[in-house]
C-alpha cells in the first residue's frame, strides 16, 4: 500500500473514527485504525464492536492494498500534520511508513486478518426527517439518558414509530425528556439507541433540511452522512413504560422568563453544589417565585417574576436537573406544571408542544 494525501482531510477522518476506537480492549487490534486504499479513495475505519465510524476521503493511491494503524498514536501524529502533504506506506516488517516535507516516521501495525469484518449491507425498518430534525431530537433527550451500568437499558434513548409519529425518550430514575416529531417511516416499530451513538451522530450533522436516512435491522443502527458511516448496536431488552410515569393532571400552572430562571438557578447552585443533591428551593407565591439555596458555604435568594395559575407552593429540585434542561431549549419562555411538594413537575417551551420535560422533586422541610 502507497498514497498521498492531503493533511488536514486526513487529520480530519482520523480524528472522526478515533471515537469508535476501543480503549485497554482484550484484543489490540480493536485500539487500531483500518486502512485500505483503493481506487482514488482512502478509507479508515474503527469499531470497538459495539460502535462502527468509517470515513471516506481522496487520496492519490499509488498501490492499493490495507493496514491497522495503532490509532492512539496515529491521531496525535497526523494532527501535527495538518498543513503537509502526507504519504503512507505500508511496509511489511517495518509498519506504516509516513513521510512529510524531507522527514519519514514510522509507526506500529497490527495483523489486518486480526481485524474484525464489518457488515455494511444492511437493509430493514428506516425512518427518515431532516438532518436539523434528528440534531434536536437527540440533543433534547440524551442528555437525560443514565450513566449507571446497574441499568444498561436506559444508558439509551428510546426511538418508537407509531402511525408516522417517532417519540424519542431518555430517563434516568429522577428525569425523563420525551420529544414527539412526525417522520417518514416503514411501519411502526421501537428501538433503544445508545446515547454514545446519539452524540456521535449529531457532531456530524448539519443544522439543515438535507433528509437523512436511519436504517435499523438486526439489532443494528446504520446511517450514512455524506462521506462518513456510523454503524451501532443497539441496547437489548424492554424500555421502562414512560406512559405511566407522566401524571394525568396538575393543580398548579407558572410561566417563566427561561434566562432569568437559568440565572437564578445556577447561581442559588454555587451555593448549594456542596450537597449531594445539589438542593435548590422554589418558593412559589402569587406571581413570584423565589429561588433558595443554603449551606455552609452560604445562602441564595432571588426573585423571579412568574404568571402564576393555581395555588402558593413550596417545592425543592436539583437544580442541575433543571438547568441542563434550560441551557437545551432555544424558546424564550417555559411553562412548569405542578401539583403537590412530593410530586415530579413537567416543564414544557411555550409554544412547543411536542417537549416534554418531568423532573423528579427532592424532599424538604418546609
Amino acid at each position: 500500500m502507497k498514497l498521498i494525501c492531503d493533511g488536514l482531510d486526513l487529520s480530519d477522518a482520523v480524528l472522526k473514527v478515533s471515537k469508535a476506537l476501543s480503549v485497554k480492549s482484550a484484543n489490540p487490534v480493536l485500539e487500531g485504525i483500518k486502512i485500505t486504499a483503493k481506487g482514488d479513495t482512502l478509507t479508515l475505519l474503527a469499531t470497538d464492536t459495539e460502535l462502527t465510524i468509517e470515513k471516506k476521503i481522496h487520496a492519490d493511491i499509488l498501490m492499493e492494498g490495507e493496514t491497522v494503524v495503532v490509532g492512539k498514536y496515529f491521531v496525535e501524529f497526523v494532527k501535527k500534520l495538518e498543513k503537509e502533504k502526507i504519504e503512507l506506506t505500508f511496509i511489511n516488517e517495518g509498519g506504516l511508513q509516513i513521510k512529510y516535507a524531507d522527514s519519514i516516521s514510522q509507526l506500529q501495525v497490527y495483523p489486518t486478518e486480526n481485524f474484525p469484518v464489518i457488515e455494511k449491507d444492511i437493509n430493514g425498518d428506516y425512518f427518515e426527517l431532516t438532518q436539523k430534525e434528528f440534531k434536536e431530537i437527540a440533543n433534547h433527550t440524551s442528555f437525560a439518558c443514565s450513566v449507571d451500568d446497574s441499568r444498561p437499558i436506559l444508558k439509551g434513548c428510546l426511538y418508537e414509530i407509531e402511525n408516522g409519529v417517532l417519540t424519542s425518550v431518555a430517563l434516568d430514575g429522577f428525569r425523563m425528556a420525551v420529544v414527539k416529531k412526525e417522520v417518514k417511516a416503514s411501519g411502526d416499530f421501537k428501538v433503544v439507541i445508545p446515547s454514545r451513538t446519539l452524540q456521535e451522530i449529531t457532531r456530524l450533522l448539519d443544522d439543515d433540511n438535507e433528509t437523512l436516512k436511519v436504517i435499523l435491522n438486526n439489532n443494528v443502527l446504520f446511517i450514512e452522512i455524506k462521506d462518513t458511516t456510523i454503524i451501532s448496536r443497539l441496547i437489548e431488552g424492554e424500555f421502562v413504560k414512560y406512559n405511566h410515569i407522566l401524571p394525568k393532571g396538575f393543580e398548579n400552572s407558572l410561566t417563566v422568563n427561561k434566562n432569568a430562571l437559568l440565572q437564578s438557578i445556577e447561581r442559588a447552585s454555587i451555593v448549594a453544589k456542596n450537597d449531594r443533591f445539589n438542593i435548590v428551593k422554589f418558593d412559589i407565591k402569587e406571581n413570584l417565585l423565589t429561588v433558595s439555596a443554603k449551606s455552609e458555604i452560604g445562602n441564595v435568594n432571588e426573585n423571579v417574576p412568574i404568571n402564576l395559575k393555581g395555588k402558593d407552593l413550596v417545592i425543592a429540585f436539583n437544580g442541575k436537573y433543571i438547568s441542563e434542561f434550560l441551557k437545551i431549549i432555544e424558546e424564550d419562555f417555559v411553562t412548569i406544571n405542578l401539583n403537590t411538594q412530593i410530586d415530579p413537575a413537567i416543564i414544557k417551551p411555550v409554544g412547543k408542544e411536542d417537549f416534554i420535560y418531568l423532573v423528579m422533586s427532592v424532599r424538604i422541610n418546609v
